[in-house]
Formats: structure tokens, C-alpha cells, sequence
């Protein structure tokens, strides 16, 4: 096997993690998890990508545009019967795509490790969730002999001392070491839980943010009226709000209540925070409003969004995204 970098998961496939980690949770069904573990060449997905298969056939995300979904079913049906780990290579470089590409474009060689989720993965699976959900990043790594023989496995938390060098595919004696880093889902605090807010919480949560909902009125800060939100803050006023969070330097502030003096309350009580972003919904003129003249860190955004003449809630939830995407991407990638 040829050995390359690995690395934490994508924006694109955190909801697919979350999910995979809830089922894992709440499911008496026996289940396999197949982890892509390398790609040699290109793939549809990369390596860390997670794939649920049930006894009966069930399946819970993808590792592919679905050329290799099938036939992982077939093997696991064995596979649930040895309860031993197995790895699987499919080479999707066949020019005519007679073979497994399928027309579907892929270029390169994945290997998919499939494994029986025990007691003790499932233990493990479990940690990884409460980690992910409380913002701590986990290290996994894998230990394979030469003929990809699971040897051992450990979740562990990492503190950010050694990523760099952690976060890909060694030879060991006698074999060799996969390593992925699963890092939490970014935060995306919104405050003000008005009609607006409703596409930019659906948006933001499909995405794979981890939404967290803020405001004054119970009566519209709630599940009933914001399902996709993961937590709910409601306070009389906004420091009572801000008591109640914990902020880090890499979330996003969204501040859209369209109310002026909870806007300014809320603004001056989170305008020092060490966080990524601070988008202001509304005018430039009402925004300077709010600043008083002030100048701040250049984390603060307003108008909000990208320029791409958005109008309508819908499209402005998209510009909203588009922009903190924009961001993110921008200090991920640094």
C-alpha cells in the first residue's frame, strides 16, 4: 500500500460523522463501519470518510457515488458471521470504467477497512461522539501489519501539541500506522430567532455547523420553530445569554435579532471575544450606529455576506454561509 497524508475531516462530511455516531448510539442493530483509510490517485472522497452497513443490508452514509456500496453489503454479510476485520482495495482506474469506476470519474485506488463494531469499538465510537460534542479533537490511529491485518486501534483526546506530525500514514516495523484526526464541527452562534433566521439555521446545520441559537423570546427560541439548531440560549438580556457561553477563537457570530438596543447589548458584550467572526445583519449606516464610531478587530463583518445580490431570506441565509465558508476555508487551509 502506498502510503500519504491523512487528514481531519472535511466541513462536507461532519454531518455524515454525526449522524453515523448517532445511529451507533441508538441502534440495537448489529452494524460494520467502513473507514476509507487510503487513496492512492483520486477519489469521490477522501481518507477518514465513514460508511455505516447494517446485518440487514441497511446503510448509513457513503464512501462512494455509489459504484462500491453494493458490493460492501455482500462482503459484510460474511463478515458478520467471521467478526474479524478485513480490508478491501478497489482500483478505480480502469479506462473504459468497466470495472468498478463506473463512469463516475474516479481515478485511483481505495483501500476501505471493514469493521465489526463490538462492545468496545462501539465504547470507543461513543467517546469519539461526547468528545466531538464538547469541542475536544480526537486522535485516532490504527496499527496494520504488512498484510493489512488490523492489529490495534485507540481514540484518543489530543491536545493540538503533535497534529502535524500525527496526521498521516507511517511504516512501523512490521507494518504500518493510520492516523486521523477528527476535529469538532465549527460553531455558528446566532442571535435573534426571527423568521430570517429560520433558512440560515437549516443551512448552517446541513452544512455541518454545530448552531447554536440565541435570544430573548422562548416562545420563538425552541425546537418547534428551529429543529436543525443543536442548543437553545434564551435570556432577558443579552449578558444573560453570554453567561451561559463558552466561545472559542474559532466560531462565528451571526447577530440578526433586528432589534437595535438587543443588537448593541449583545454587540458590546461579544465585540471582544476572540472569535473568527462578527456578521452584522443591516445596513452599513445602522451598523456604524451600533459601533458608535468605534473601530474594532477586523473580524467584525458588515453588511453581511458576500456581494451576490441576494434578496429574500433565503438567498441572504445563502450569501451569510457563503461568506463564512469563505472564512473558514481561508484559516483552515493557513
Amino acid at each position: 500500500m502506498e502510503t500519504g497524508p491523512s487528514f481531519p475531516v472535511e466541513l462536507k462530511n461532519m454531518q455524515n460523522l454525526l449522524r453515523i455516531l448517532e445511529v451507533v448510539q441508538n441502534s440495537t442493530e448489529k452494524w460494520i463501519i467502513a473507514t476509507i483509510i487510503n487513496v492512492d490517485g483520486s477519489a469521490y472522497l477522501k481518507e477518514g470518510t465513514l460508511m455505516l452497513i447494517s446485518e440487514s443490508g441497511q446503510t448509513v452514509g457513503m464512501i462512494s457515488p455509489g459504484c462500491l456500496e453494493e458490493d460492501l453489503v455482500i462482503r459484510c454479510k460474511e463478515l458478520f458471521l467471521s467478526k474479524r476485520p478485513q480490508t478491501v482495495t478497489y482500483d478505480l482506474r480502469s479506462i473504459d470504467d468497466i470495472g468498478w469506476g463506473q463512469g463516475i470519474g474516479c481515478n485511483g485506488v481505495l483501500t476501505i477497512l471493514l469493521e465489526p463494531i463490538d462492545e468496545k469499538l462501539r465504547k470507543e465510537l461513543l467517546f469519539l461522539k461526547n468528545s466531538l460534542e464538547n469541542g475536544k479533537t480526537v486522535l485516532h490511529e490504527k496499527e496494520f501489519s504488512n498484510d493489512s491485518t488490523l492489529k490495534s486501534y485507540s481514540f484518543e483526546i489530543d491536545h493540538g501539541q503533535e497534529i502535524i506530525e500525527k496526521t498521516n500514514i507511517t511504516r512501523i516495523q512490521e507494518g504500518f500506522k493510520y492516523t486521523n484526526l477528527f476535529t469538532p464541527p465549527p460553531v455558528l452562534l446566532i442571535f435573534g430567532a426571527g423568521e430570517d433566521a429560520k433558512p440560515l439555521v437549516t443551512l448552517a446545520a446541513k452544512i455541518g455547523f454545530f448552531v447554536n441559537l440565541c435570544d430573548w423570546r422562548p416562545g420563538l427560541c425552541n425546537e418547534y420553530h428551529f429543529p436543525s439548531a443543536n442548543q437553545y440560549y434564551i435570556g432577558g438580556y443579552p449578558q444573560k445569554i453570554m453567561d451561559q457561553i463558552t466561545l472559542s477563537k474559532n466560531d462565528f457570530v451571526v447577530i440578526m435579532s433586528h432589534n437595535f438596543s438587543k443588537d448593541e447589548e449583545f454587540l458590546k458584550n461579544i465585540i471582544n471575544y476572540d472569535v473568527r467572526y462578527i456578521g452584522i445583519l443591516g445596513s452599513e449606516t445602522r451598523t456604524k450606529r451600533l459601533l458608535k464610531g468605534k473601530e474594532y478587530k477586523n473580524n467584525l463583518y458588515y453588511p453581511i455576506g458576500l456581494s451576490i445580490g441576494a434578496e429574500g431570506s433565503e438567498e441572504i441565509a445563502v450569501s451569510i454561509m457563503a461568506e463564512i465558508i469563505q472564512i473558514f476555508r481561508r484559516s483552515h487551509l493557513k
